[in-house]
């Protein structure tokens, strides 16, 4: 549980460097086998120290002479624990490591069925994941011979101390030095040895896996949340919807090019904002910010003139309802998906007015279970349009003081997208909203547009004030009106 929830701590930044498929390979493959060195491990290596610290001092009671030729051997056993622990350490990192790759593909294949299937690329799956297969049984045969070997060559140091019991304990015998009752006894007690001996290869070989899988555990463990969850000082709950980015930069990782360079912008409460820009430009970098999806480092975002970096993150972000560009949904109810942020909350009608404000009611009722009915994993029983305007009733659903819409409409007709936002123009009158979109005619009567090029901010105003400069926007404008005036044309040469 620890594991999970220093998981959910963590930024962007932390899962584009861990795969999905690695993360659950540490949470249950590497879990078993510190379950497996701490139980069975732990309780083993005891039961055998309980025989190494009790049969020792018999023998020696019973003759010293022989206890020193019959254990001569017992120095090679941390000898050989040393030499083959290293090896084990070494092979079982790279097969858990194997195996991470493995629930990866396995995980990437069915999530992207669709596409696997539309590509009729199946085969190409399969054979990928069979050369990983592959490489895995190749790992764990090189893993098996060090632990194969742990528990035999133990074994083969006691045999060999009975041997040498047999033959000097025989002499002594025929010399009188001891009693033929007492090698006897010499050889029960030796007997005794094999199990503990066989039990400390086994407990080598856990113990090592163990802590080959702690090492992994503790990587991600390890791995600092971006975020602080316990801020210095807050005291706000609601949000009135003032932010002000004030020269901000930001880069993904050290030595990586800047996507935000010295971006300064100021929205007052209730302004609709839209940003535009090419591919690329920083837009939806700029829209994580706000809600610290990813970390401010570099200049200052204040939200109501408090530097959100001194805001509790989980206030923070029920002030914002945040639709980013991947429509992701939970396998679950329709009215569940729509109130996921806002469970308990919601009334039946809340969720049948959410739905009419995407325009989504008239399909929902279409469903034989209408908001009953379950969607499937992500969502994949929906079109790219549906899921959108899912993600968007969802983020409205927890009454948020600023919306933020990364691009959230591209799978939603022209008419669809005029409509979900003159809805929530009227439907949440005095709310903060910023939205990035690449449909210039929609956003035609927002208060301010950003246009954005290279991490920088080029332009900035209204429609009208943007198209009188003759720049970036009034270029991406009359681009995006020649598009549609040429498909236009192109339906009606169709008909």
């Amino acid at each position: 549980m620890a594991f999970f929830k220093h998981i959910e701590t963590q930024s962007q930044r932390f899962f584009q460097k861990y795969k999905t498929g690695d993360l659950m390979s540490r949470a249950t493959n590497d879990m078993n086998a510190i379950r497996m060195a701490v139980g069975p491990g732990l309780l083993i290596g005891l039961d055998a120290l309980l025989y190494f610290i009790v049969i020792p001092p018999i023998i020696i009671w019973l003759s010293p002479k022989l206890s020193l030729f019959t254990c001569i051997l017992m120095p090679l056993t941390p000898f050989i624990a040393y030499k083959i622990r290293n090896v084990i350490d070494r092979q079982f990192c790279s097969v858990q490591e194997q195996f991470s790759r493995i629930s990866e593909k396995v995980r990437e294949s069915i999530s992207g069925i669709r596409v696997v299937k539309s590509f009729n690329i199946s085969q190409q799956e399969e054979a990928v994941l069979r050369e990983l297969s592959g490489d895995f049984v190749k790992k764990n045969l090189k893993l098996a011979i060090p632990q194969s070997l742990l528990g035999p060559a133990f074994e083969y140091i006691t045999y060999l101390g009975i041997i040498i019991l047999l033959c000097i304990g025989g002499r002594m015998v025929i010399q009188g030095e001891i009693t033929l009752g007492t090698l006897v006894a010499f050889q029960s007690y030796i007997s005794m040895m094999i199990w503990p001996m066989t039990a400390v290869g086994w407990c080598v070989s856990l113990l090592q896996r163990g802590n080959a899988s702690m090492k992994r555990i503790d990587e991600v463990m390890e791995a600092k949340p971006e975020i602080d969850k316990h801020p210095i000082t807050n005291k706000k709950v609601a949000l009135r919807g003032d932010i002000e980015f004030r020269d901000v930069h930001f880069q993904y990782y050290k030595q990586d090019k800047w996507i935000l360079k010295g971006i300064h912008l100021k929205i007052r409460a209730g302004q609709r904002v839209a940003i535009v820009g090419s591919i690329g430009s920083g837009k939806t970098t700029l829209l994580s910010l706000l809600p610290r999806i990813l970390a401010v480092k570099d200049g200052t975002v204040f939200i109501d003139g408090i530097d959100i970096n001194a805001m509790d993150v989980t206030l923070l972000r029920r002030g914002i309802g945040f639709v980013p560009q991947e429509a992701f949904l939970f396998s679950e109810r329709i009215a569940d998906a729509i109130l996921f942020g806002n469970a308990g909350a919601g009334t039946a009608e809340n969720v049948r007015e959410l739905a009419r404000m995407v325009k989504m009611e008239a399909e929902i009722q279409k469903l034989p279970d209408q908001y009953e009915s379950y969607l499937g994993e992500r969502g994949v029983n929906l079109s790219g349009g549906q899921k959108q305007r899912l993600t968007i009733a969802r983020a409205l659903a927890v009454n948020p003081d600023i919306i933020i819409m990364d691009d959230c409409l591209s799978a939603v007709d022209v008419q669809g997208e005029h409509f979900i936002l003159h809805n929530i123009a009227t439907k949440f009158p005095g709310k903060t909203l910023i939205i990035v979109t690449h449909r210039l005619p929609a956003i035609r009567d927002f208060d301010v547009i950003v246009v954005m090029k290279e991490g920088m901010i080029v332009e900035k105003g209204t429609h009208a004030e943007l198209m009188k400069m003759n720049g970036e926007y009034s270029a991406l404008y009359r681009e995006e009106e020649l598009e549609e005036g040429i498909e236009i044309q192109n339906e009606q040469d169709g008909k």
